[in-house]
């Protein structure tokens, strides 16, 4: 089962190009976040990262790391943060074989009669013929009922038991549960009171609650037009939406890292499948836009330059194709990840 791979494999165009990206097996990746989501949450409050998934083939996830929190950001942050999580997949690896090798072993000991060695196994005599057997309901009796679902293996019952009685803040017992309504999560009241006052999100899945205005340059435009003979891969039968984000230059604000900085200008072009949910994607586009979500000022990511305009999380479509790799179609799971995206914003549809 491939874990990690920097290089060489499906997902790896990026190269070492794209420090702040991971690849996992769906498999591991699935463990650790459903099983063990406390370590992953203690991992991004530690290096003040979030977590996303940037794209996916069969078998594998692309996992983006990206600073969180008010600037600066600490030195060397993704590169240690991505380390941290390279170790915590390679943890999760090993609890998912041994849970793996433990339910094998209950399934062969179901399977051998509890051990019994077929060899000490005496045939007594030959069992008395039965009479046909009718359905239930034609000797008056009621149907018998469902057989109930086999047992979790014990590391996982383990696993679900600890999850639910554990906050994830603390990582400790929680006291006065208190639960997020929109996300379900739970953790200590005291706790989860105290990081609502710093931000008013779920630690645990980034949710927001409450309406997020960011540091976007107010400055900028965000043009849509449709171009029904451009065909994006996978939605050949539909056109293709095209925003065009422009920014001309300006000086930082107070909200900025740098305030009376300069910064240069910029366009942006991203395109969307013209479909109902590509349409629909547009309309939370134009609501994170308004809210001064989709661009901040920063550092590049790719040119290491500072004081210019940047994404800000939420992922666009920046190519009509090479899939993920190139931030392209196909990519058959990027509309519904982008709306996790921005509803972890706050940005819904309703």
């Amino acid at each position: 089962m491939p874990i990690l791979s920097s290089s060489g494999s499906k997902m790896a165009a990026c190269g070492g190009t794209c420090k702040n990206k991971v690849t996992v097996s769906k498999p591991v990746w699935d463990f650790l976040s459903k099983e063990t989501p406390a370590r992953l949450a203690r991992l991004r409050e530690e290096h003040r990262v979030s977590i996303l998934i940037d794209g996916e083939t069969s078998d594998i996830y692309v996992l983006q790391l990206s600073p969180q929190g008010p600037p600066p950001a600490p030195p060397n942050g993704l590169y240690l943060a991505r380390k941290a999580l390279k170790g915590l997949l390679k943890e999760a690896e090993k609890e998912l074989k041994k849970a793996q090798r433990q339910g094998e072993l209950m399934g062969c000991l179901a399977l051998g009669g509890g051990g019994e060695h077929p060899e000490l196994h005496r045939p007594g005599p030959p069992p008395l013929r039965a009479a046909p057997l009718l359905p239930p309901g034609a000797r008056g009796l009621p149907p018998p009922p469902p057989p109930l679902p086999p047992p979790l293996p014990p590391r996982l019952r383990e696993g679900a038991e600890e999850q639910e009685s554990i906050c994830p803040i603390c990582l400790g017992e929680i006291q006065n549960a208190k639960t997020l309504e929109k996300c379900r999560h739970s953790f200590c009241e005291g706790c989860i009171t105290r990081a609502l006052q710093v931000k008013k999100a779920c630690p645990m899945c980034g949710r927001f609650y409450g309406q997020l205005v960011g540091n976007q340059p107010q400055n900028g435009r965000m043009l849509v037009s449709k171009d029904a003979t451009l065909l994006l891969p996978s939605y050949e039968k539909y056109g293709t939406i095209v925003i065009q984000y422009v920014f001309p230059p300006g000086v930082q604000g107070a909200e900025h890292p740098n305030p009376g900085v300069r910064y240069p200008g910029t366009t942006r072009v991203a395109y969307l499948p013209d479909c109902p949910e590509g349409n629909k994607v547009l309309t939370l586009f134009r609501k994170a836009f308004d809210q001064r979500l989709t661009f901040t000022i920063g550092t590049s990511m790719t040119t290491g330059r500072p004081n210019v305009i940047t994404w800000n999380d939420i992922h666009h479509k920046t190519s009509c194709t090479g899939g993920p790799q190139l931030f392209g179609y196909p990519d058959p799971t990027y509309l519904t990840r982008v709306q996790e995206e921005l509803r972890a914003k706050g940005i819904t549809d309703d």
